[in-house]
């Protein structure tokens, strides 16, 4: 990472200023050195910004920067040294100071040679500054410039939205999605087809792919969908992993390619669809993939995206196959440049009083995509007139000639234009692994521990700035947010980084920082500069660095990746990194650390996370600047050090899936904390009172985040414990593990006193733990075991005290009979309530009071899932009973809902009028065995031929409902009647499962719903004939049943014996009739009938592909097909 000198001299200032004036440089002529370094500090500032925009293109000018910036850093390391070693030295001869005096007879001879020590590093500092301040004055170019000191900082209340608008805009990228989608979805007889999008760096590739992938017809022929980065030193086992994965299978065991390219054949059991994006090399495909994919069971189809034509000639076998994409025309480009400035934002005028620049600016990006976002980026953030758009326009940067060819100049410009704070950011994140998903919190950690946030006043804190820093790179496009198709980040909290920008980035830190990429040992620098940061890619089974950077001594960071095969690491390696800040050693296989990591006094952040590390030696208690410490997923880590609680600077404590049998007293001195992950309460011997109890908690103010383990150990105190925190936004809380609950269960049964007497202390601890913060925002509470949810979750004032509570997980509170009325939080979006063994009933007391008819509940929520409820019985909306009056109030319940989920719910008898939910899209309900029918209270309220039921519902599932006999949609018996209400009953239903529902007898009208393409019926083992009325009422000849369904699939449908399209018998009569059925069916699979003896006339269905299998009966196609 690159040194920004205005930001980090900005920093080095404030560290003087402090050093200074604090007791370790009280002595005069100590005093007299520092002043006089601060203040030609000071006289030089005036030229950074100068220095920095012009290095680029004088190279004396970059050789005097280069030099100043390698005596900032020394002069930081030094001070930081002298801070720290002369703070140790105060704490061990406290006497020292007990008389203020310039004599030095009042010191002691320890304290005399550190004031020495010190006075002489700072003079030879002073005399490297003095000699770089005379050779500025023979560099004219160099102008001075004078700033406040809040300009160039980021604006923290300029916000962006925190998700991106699309950026499709324009005919050409719509036209070549509906080209390639029906390239596709063409049916053939080959095993696969392999298709390549072909174009330059940042013109479009992968968002014309990402656009392929997401396509609606795409999702429904395709089972099976994966998305790959092909970095270009990718490694085969982790690349076969990611497929497997992302096609729903399991490797197992398997490690090596043989294996792995074997489990990937079978993983591929359904037509799937592969995306390899930004492929450098064939080999990736000739050598590894393509032996998986002419083996799989299925058939499908591969897009790759790659720069190179001649890799896409070598892996796509046909010419028509290969896409190239082409510059964005200006229209198009200005387009999408108005809507990530713009947005939503109305203003004509406004727009078309600056189109005439932002079109020279378009024109100037030269028709690609990623340019003109990240231009968009730096003119979103100005203000919106003529003047500013023309400094951009007119900007040098545009001519600027020694940045490498293949950079678009739109790229600099965007980083040029970033504050000095942000640009440190932006560089560090170039020395992630290429297409590496990079975590928020986890970024901003790195940063905070580099010292590229600077200390806030008030309750904002650091990370709390560093995340808008996070914000704006998001808002600029210099970083690119990803959405996972799994939902294990649905907030969008991770991001990537386009390789075009980490280029850029690497470009610019090529003097001070280093990725080492697989085959990569030596690094190539500038000689006249020293290397602070390194990244490494498989560092192999030692951890070494090279010489030329121990021989330095001066690294900051060093990050490791893809190293699993790293077990040792020396101890005289530590000793030659002394000044390191950010050691990040996570996912190898380090079993310990060697005691000289108590050397690194200017450790700020300590990665281990997911090694065989078994013990921290007690040195690290001697790590007075550690801020991160993360020890989360270390298996073999079962007690930490007691000097663990000498860190008095830890702000972040990961503990988290790491099986400690207590974490050592005293955690609550430790008053910057505000990540605490992983808290174990007490000790697993009971008789040990080493461990932590709750009052620890008291005294940390600052938390954010916590994450508590074992609270049934702790003890109820009789005082709030969290009364002092009102910053908490996460608050996670661990009862007993599975294991120990089903291994304690049977022993508590059989004393009914002590059980008693567990659940009341339960109750006590839950009601202690009543946070009291109003910014809490994500809520989960795992294995609780007392009589009810805590007082402060069952108040009628809810939504008053937890106002921004937006997710909440209740899990395995086994004993609550009674839900807490979750429907009053006003900005609560995720619901999952799992293993509520004692819940029964759920009804109006979930909703909460509705005392005025405006009252809503749930009114933010948008999905809900209930999972292994086994006694609930009765779900109630709780509404007046008169048809009119539920109507009326179904607008005000759940207005957003989008996603409902009951799974595991055997009791459950009957629906609530689901129906009504306006925006409901997805609904799956598996395993409700009580439910015997589904009926027109299932759909809801319809009382006037205007009410529509499940206005927006798309998917709809049922799985495995064993005793489900009867599925009516309740119209009037009137075939006509029945017409005129079929529009209204599911209009934009498109897919639709049922599974495993054996007693069914018969199937409604589905052949009325206007938009369903896909329809799969698998064990429905009751249902002997199929005929008209599962097509729907025909009362016309203009009536078209299935008008839309693409894909039908019936299976294990045992006794199914006819099936009959019911049409007047005359052959010719029939065939006048089929145009008007299933007119798109493109794919009937029929599986498993044993008894299906004859197939309706299917032959005026032209593009229909047939699949039949075990269905022994069936001895001919009918004449015509």
């Amino acid at each position: 990472m690159a040194m920004i000198l205005k930001a980090f001299v900005g920093k080095l200032l404030d560290k003087l200023s402090e050093f200074i004036w604090g007791e370790i440089s009280m002595m005069r002529d100590v005093q007299d050195e520092l002043k006089q370094f601060q203040r030609r500090i000071e006289r030089l500032s005036g030229y950074l910004e100068s220095a920095e925009q012009k290095r680029h293109e004088d190279r004396t000018i970059n050789n005097w920067v280069v030099e100043l910036k390698d005596v900032m850093y020394d002069a930081e390391d030094i001070i930081e040294r002298c801070m720290i070693e002369g703070g140790i030295l105060l704490e061990n001869h406290p006497s020292t100071l007990a008389v203020r005096d310039t004599s030095s007879s009042f010191y002691s001879p320890g304290f005399l040679q550190f004031k020495h020590e010190i006075g002489k590093k700072i003079k030879e500092l002073n005399d490297r500054l003095k000699e770089i301040n005379k050779d500025r004055s023979k560099l004219p170019a160099l102008k001075y410039t004078r700033q406040s000191a809040q300009e160039g900082r980021v604006n923290t209340r300029q916000t962006f939205p925190s998700v991106i608008k699309s950026d499709i805009v324009g005919a050409k990228i719509e036209e070549a999605t509906q080209s390639l989608v029906e390239l596709l979805i063409k049916e053939d007889n080959k095993k696969y087809r392999v298709l390549g999008i072909v174009g330059m760096g940042g013109i479009g590739k992968t968002t014309l792919a990402s656009n392929i992938y997401n396509n609606k017809i795409i999702e429904e022929n395709f089972p099976i969908r994966v998305w790959v980065c092909i970095s270009q030193d990718f490694s085969e086992t982790k690349l076969l992993k990611e497929i497997i994965r992302g096609a729903g299978g399991n490797y197992g065991k398997a490690e090596t390619k043989a294996e792995l390219v074997t489990c990937l054949s079978f993983v591929l059991s359904k037509r799937f669809f592969i995306v390899l994006d930004d492929v450098w090399e064939k080999d990736v495909w000739e050598d590894l993939l393509r032996y998986a994919v002419e083996n799989a069971t299925s058939t499908g189809k591969i897009v790759i995206t790659t720069r190179d034509r001649n890799v896409a000639g070598s892996i796509v076998a046909e010419r028509e196959g290969i896409h190239r994409v082409d510059k964005m025309d200006d229209h198009s480009g200005w387009k999408l440049l108005c809507k990530i400035v713009f947005g939503d934002d109305d203003e004509e005028e406004e727009i078309s009083s600056l189109k005439e620049i932002g079109v020279r600016i378009v024109e100037k990006c030269d028709g690609l995509p990623l340019a003109i976002k990240v231009i968009a980026g730096v003119l979103r953030s100005k203000e919106r007139s003529n003047l500013e758009w023309n400094k951009v326009l007119q900007s040098g940067v545009w001519s600027m000639s020694q940045l490498q060819e293949q950079l678009p100049r739109a790229l600099f410009l965007s980083y040029e234009y970033l504050p000095s704070d942000l640009k440190q950011c932006f560089l560090y994140c170039s020395l992630f692994p290429e297409d590496y998903r990079m975590d928020r919190d986890e970024l901003i950690r790195y940063w905070v521990a580099e010292g590229f946030v600077r200390r806030t006043q008030g309750d904002t804190i650091m990370e709390d700035l560093a995340e808008d820093f996070w914000r704006e790179l998001i808002g600029r496009n210099l970083l690119q947010r990803v959405f996972f198709a799994d939902l294990s980040d649905p907030a969008g909290n991770c991001c990537t980084m386009h390789d075009l920008l980490r280029s850029l980035a690497h470009f610019l830190i090529r003097d001070e920082s280093i990725f080492l990429g697989d085959h990569e040992q030596s690094p190539n620098t500038n000689p006249l500069s020293k290397l602070r940061r390194l990244s490494m890619v498989n560092t192999g089974e030692r951890l070494e660095v090279p010489d030329e950077i121990k021989q330095q001594k001066c690294l900051r960071s060093f990050l490791v990746w893809n190293s699993y095969e790293t077990k040792m690491v020396e101890n005289v390696l530590f000793k030659k990194l002394r000044f390191l800040r950010v050691m990040d050693l996570s996912g190898t296989r380090l079993e310990s650390l060697p005691d000289s990591a108590g050397d690194l006094l200017h450790l700020r952040y300590l990665n281990v996370s997911k090694t065989e590390i078994k013990e921290l030696p007690e040195s690290i208690g001697c790590l007075v600047n550690l801020q991160i410490l993360n020890l989360a997923h270390c298996r073999s880590l079962h007690t930490l050090p007691k000097a663990i609680t000498k860190l008095c600077n830890l702000r972040c404590l990961c503990l988290q899936w790491t099986p400690l049998t207590h974490v050592p007293k005293g955690i609550g001195k430790l008053k910057h904390l505000n990540h605490l992950e992983g808290f174990v309460i007490g000790h697993d011997d009971r008789r040990d009172d080493e461990g932590c109890d709750l009052k620890e908690l008291q005294s940390l103010s600052q938390l954010r985040f916590l994450n508590i383990q074992s609270l049934e150990r702790a003890q109820p105190s009789g005082a709030l414990v969290l009364a002092n925190n009102h910053s908490l936004r996460t608050l996670i809380l661990n009862g007993k593990q599975a294991s120990i609950c089903t291994r304690e269960a049977i022993a508590i049964q059989r004393n009914d006193e002590e059980e008693a007497i567990t659940i009341q202390r339960n109750d006590k601890i839950y009601n202690e733990l009543s946070p009291q913060s109003t910014h809490l925002q994500e809520l989960k509470i795992y294995d609780f075991f007392g009589t009810g949810f805590p007082s402060w979750m069952m108040s009628p004032s809810l939504d008053v005290s937890f106002p921004n509570l937006t997710t909440i997980v209740l899990s395995h509170c086994k004993s609550c009979p009674q839900l807490p009325p979750l429907g009053l939080l006003p900005h609560l979006k995720f619901l999952c309530i799992s293993e509520a063994e004692a819940i029964k009933t759920i009804g109006p007391e979930f909703l909460g009071p509705r005392a005025s008819s405006a009252a809503t509940s749930f009114p933010k929520l948008e999905e809900l899932i209930f999972e292994d409820m086994e006694n609930w019985e009765e779900w109630s909306f709780g509404m007046v009973e008169g048809v009119g009056e539920e109507r009326r109030g179904a607008p005000k319940l759940l207005p957003r809902l989008t996603n409902l989920e009951l799974s595991s719910c055997p009791k459950l008898r009957a629906l609530p009028p689901l129906g009504q939910l306006p925006q409901l899209k997805s609904l799956w309900i598996t395993e409700a065995r009580a439910i015997n029918t589904i009926g027109p209270e299932f759909l809801g309220p319809c009382a006037s031929s205007a009410a529509t039921s499940f206005p927006n519902l798309e998917e709809l599932q049922f799985v495995r409902m064993p005793n489900w006999e009867e599925w009516s949609f309740g119209m009037v018996e009137g075939v006509g009647e029945e017409r005129r209400g079929a529009l209204k009953l599911l209009p934009r239903l498109s897919k639709l499962e049922l599974q495993s529902c054996p007693k069914l007898r018969a199937l409604p009208p589905l052949g009325q719903l206007p938009h369903l393409k896909s329809l799969s019926i698998c064990g429905a083992k009751a249902i002997k004939t199929i005929g008209p009325e599962f097509l729907g009422p025909r009362a016309s000849s203009g009536a078209t049943s299935f008008p839309k369904l693409e894909e039908l699939r019936l299976s294990n449908m045992h006794n199914w014996e006819e099936w009959s399209f019911g049409m007047v018998e005359g052959v010719g009569e029939e065939r006048r009739g089929a145009p008007k059925l299933l007119p798109r069916l493109r794919k009937l699979e029929l599986q498993w009938c044993p008894k299906l003896r004859a197939l309706p006339p299917l032959g005026q269905l032209p593009q229909l592909k047939l699949e039949l299998s075990s269905c022994p009966k069936l001895r001919a196609l009918p004449e015509g097909n």
